[in-house]
């Protein structure tokens, strides 16, 4: 399949929904403890098992656009140091000094090396330590094994892929899987640069409560009905599951201009929905034809987390079309993420603490969020020692 022919498949799919008003739905309503967003025993197996111990997306390979780009983030109290070398090669490297343990680096841009603030330590983009101020002091101390720690990384189909802790090599492919591996190649967007500085959002709710507010448009028409629900049809979704990733599509309301036309006469039928990927355990991604939008969901501690959030916008827009994303980039992230969908996800969390719900439930027209349950649910069961896991009764067996 080309890109061409995968837009169309999914405008027909929204189209075909829109007209008799329906969405792609599960096969069953599913309903969970309420103690898996607030049990600390929980947590603590989630942040060992999905985040210290597996592959995550740590951004994508346009926020380090050439050689001499870094970028820092904080990932589970771990902070890393992401660099490309001249080589053009990415490094993932702890971002704490060897001598006493200071963060080396802040923010983004360009560098040839770093300089930890405290004693002067100097690194170079590949993490080796290559200047100590005062060295006869430090005489006998192998400079070799004084370096950044370096983490596991890979890149590929756009996607920056490492590890917080130490252990086997990244595999983009593997960690994909060759379906959605073909599909990220069709949409060929490595090369898109970032839009502005990447910002973190504070969220005053466990990590999955903020991440299942990405992943159906149910609530569009009631939480977003004063704005997203005016841009976009709420309660129609595409749902399609790559093994535990997903790919949602929402439909743009321009997408009425596509209605009762035959499709050989449909122009551009990427510009009226939105392609939304939610890659396993905790990144969302949006495309439309013009911009990405980059969200990783962070756990904190069990009861708060916090969202990544970088913006990447395609190479050579025509200028109406970038002026149109500059428009919606601060309304989308202001007033829509942080003033209702966050909101919103503060609003529940102390309320699942109360002892008072004892379960939660997610409709057949929520496929997204039960598939992504059912997967944590499993890694976690496949991570534990054998007769030493507690399982979620109702979440079933992973799906996809």
């Amino acid at each position: 399949m080309d890109k061409e022919a995968l837009d169309r498949s999914i405008a027909r799919r929204l189209v075909d929904h829109i007209e008799h008003r329906s969405t792609d739905m599960a096969p069953a309503v599913l309903e969970l403890p309420a103690e898996i967003y607030t049990s600390q025993a929980r947590f603590a197996r989630e942040a060992e098992v999905l985040f210290r111990n597996h592959p995550l997306v740590l951004c994508l390979s346009g926020a380090l656009p050439g050689p001499g780009s870094y970028l820092t983030v904080e990932v589970m109290d771990t902070p890393l140091l992401l660099t490309r070398d001249g080589a053009g090669r990415v490094h993932a490297l702890a971002n704490i000094c060897r001598h006493r343990g200071v963060r080396v680096a802040d923010g983004s841009g360009a560098a040839r090396r770093f300089t930890c603030p405290f004693h002067a330590w100097v690194y170079d983009l590949e993490g080796r330590l290559v200047g100590v101020p005062e060295s006869d002091a430090f005489e006998g101390m192998c400079r070799e094994d004084k370096g950044l720690v370096e983490l596991p990384v890979a890149e590929g189909y756009g996607l920056i892929v490492g590890r917080i802790r130490p252990g086997p090599a990244v595999d983009v492919e593997a960690y994909l899987g060759p379906e959605l591996t073909e599909e990220l190649a069709l949409l060929d967007f490595a090369a898109w640069p970032l839009a502005g500085e990447a910002h973190v959002h504070p969220v005053g709710a466990n990590w999955k409560v903020t991440l299942d507010t990405y992943r159906e448009n149910y609530h569009f028409n009631y939480l977003h009905r004063r704005t997203l629900a005016e841009y976009a049809y709420g309660g129609v979704l595409t749902f399609d599951a790559f093994g535990p990733h997903v790919r949602n599509a929402s439909a743009i309301r321009t997408i009425d201009e596509l209605r009762g036309r035959p499709e050989e006469e449909w122009e551009d039928p990427d510009h009226h929905f939105s392609y939304q990927y939610s890659l396993f355990p905790n990144v969302c991604l949006t495309f439309d034809f013009r911009h990405i939008e980059f969200w990783a969901i962070l756990p904190v501690d069990a009861h708060s987390s916090k969202v990544l959030h970088m913006a990447h916008l395609k190479p050579g827009l025509a200028p109406e079309e970038a002026s149109r994303y500059a428009e919606m980039a601060p309304w989308i992230c202001e007033s829509v993420v942080d003033g209702e969908d966050f909101w919103v996800a503060a609003r529940t969390e102390p309320h699942l603490r109360s002892g008072l719900l004892d379960r939660v439930v997610f409709g057949r027209n929520e496929p997204a969020p039960q598939h992504l349950h059912r997967n944590f649910a499993s890694a976690l069961a496949a991570a534990a020692p054998s007769g030493s896991a507690p399982s979620d009764s109702a979440a079933g067996p992973a799906v996809g």
